[in-house]
């Protein structure tokens, strides 16, 4: 059967944690994957700045024939709905399964790690209390963290020092046991959130967009009742940075090499 192809966006690497999902869920997708290197951390720019780079991220990726895009960056997801007029398939943000999880817990108090814009854009928070008003989400920013995991190569003692400093300021909310990665380059180094806090329970809200993702296309011929196709997914790698940033990030998540990895002039 034919793969259905997708597209997954990212200000760098980070959506690779979503593409570990679908591979995982053997998802029968062509999975055409935008990382924009050249121009993170998005999490320092304007709205307007933001909007301009994710729609030229999609914009590449309609012309290549995509039937759904899963925006994989925390920071664009507060913007997607000025997006949405200008394409004609759906574009699934991962912060609002994220944030629905997060109102059914049961937990009064949660923890959120992510960029400046994402923290201070307070989507978590708005729909999360759509659903559970009585719950208060702490959030903690990094202006450094995004682009620290992709460098290349990483300087491993400056990312464990930002994580040290963001797990030192959560903790004076002495409620919180729970965190949400709320940007995607975070589960990347999720071994060093945990070193760094064993008391803490640290989210990874890829799952859930892959989860949201393969439910689009339920129902459709060649996808099986459990959402997934014995060829599984292939991935093609679409980066305007250094491409060297994304062959150990993909060994450190346990995805194979990519059908191919293109470099798209900087415009």
């Amino acid at each position: 059967m034919p793969r259905i192809r997708v597209g997954v966006l990212d200000s760098g690497v980070g959506g690779l944690t979503v593409v570990r999902s679908l591979i995982q869920r053997r998802a029968p997708f062509e999975i055409l994957y935008f990382g924009d290197n050249a121009n993170m951390p998005y999490g320092n720019r304007t709205s307007g700045e933001i909007v301009g780079l994710a729609k030229r991220m999609l914009d590449f990726l309609a012309a290549r024939g995509i039937q759904a895009a899963a925006v994989a960056c925390n920071t664009i997801a507060p913007i997607v709905d000025r997006l949405e007029p200008a394409f004609p398939f759906p574009i699934l943000d991962i912060v609002k399964p994220a944030a629905e999880q997060l109102a059914r817990r049961g937990e009064p108090e949660i923890g959120l790690f992510a960029t400046e814009f994402t923290v201070y854009s307070g989507m978590h928070a708005w729909i999360a209390h759509a659903i559970n008003p009585d719950l208060t989400i702490h959030g903690v920013s990094s202006r450094h963290l995004a682009a620290l995991i992709d460098a290349s190569p990483w300087d491993e003692a400056a990312i464990r020092a930002e994580i040290n400093s963001m797990v030192d300021a959560m903790r004076v909310h002495r409620a919180v046991r729970t965190i949400l990665l709320g940007c995607t380059h975070y589960p990347i180094v999720q071994d060093m959130f945990e070193e760094a806090a064993p008391e803490m329970e640290f989210l990874d809200p890829a799952d859930l967009q892959a989860d949201a993702l393969l439910s689009l296309f339920e129902g459709n011929e060649g996808l099986a009742a459990d959402g997934t196709d014995d060829d599984g997914p292939v991935l093609d790698i679409f980066t305007t940075g250094n491409p060297a940033v994304f062959q150990p990030v993909l060994e450190r998540l346990g995805i194979g090499a990519p059908r191919s990895l293109q470099i798209v002039p900087r415009s």
